[in-house]
Order: structure tokens, then sequence, then C-alpha cells
């Protein structure tokens, strides 16, 4: 997926730790299914790929929602930034 240019630079980065993001949750989540499975605990292994499967989908919505309205997720980004650097 592209990127869109007006995104902004604080959504576009949402954007990219989104990918990433998502990349590493599914890796780790299959992992770990994998590892349940094998050990017989099938019914922790279903409801924890049914949890990833519903982070996937919130990711998804993140996505499209920051892709539909760019410079609101910027502004967002930062006021969250704020707080985080704010030293009071």
């Amino acid at each position: 997926m592209s990127i869109p240019f007006h995104a902004g630079r604080i959504g576009a980065s949402f954007l990219e730790k989104l990918y990433k993001g998502k990349s590493f949750m599914g890796k780790k989540t299959g992992d770990a299914v994998k590892h349940l499975s094998a050990k017989g605990h099938t019914k922790t292994a279903k409801y924890t790929n049914l949890a990833a499967q519903n982070v996937n989908k919130g990711i998804k919505y993140a996505d499209k929602t920051i892709r539909k309205y760019p410079k609101s997720a910027s502004a967002v980004g930062g006021a969250i930034a704020f707080d985080i650097f704010d030293d009071e």
C-alpha cells in the first residue's frame, strides 16, 4: 500500500507504524498459536488466533480512518506527542 502524499508527516508516520506493528503482531501470534497447539492447548490457541484477527480488524479500521482524515490524525498525533514529551 502506498501512503497518500497529503497525509502529512505525522499521519504518514502513523501509517508506517501501523504496517510494521501489524506485520510483527501477525508473525508473533502465529508463532504463539503453533506453540500452544503443539503443547495441546487447542482452545487457548483458537482464542489467541481470534484475538489476533480482531486486532487486525482494528488496525485496518485505523488505517482507513487515518487515510480518510489525515489532518485529524496528524493533530491527534501531535497532541499525543506533546503529552508524552511535556515535562509538567
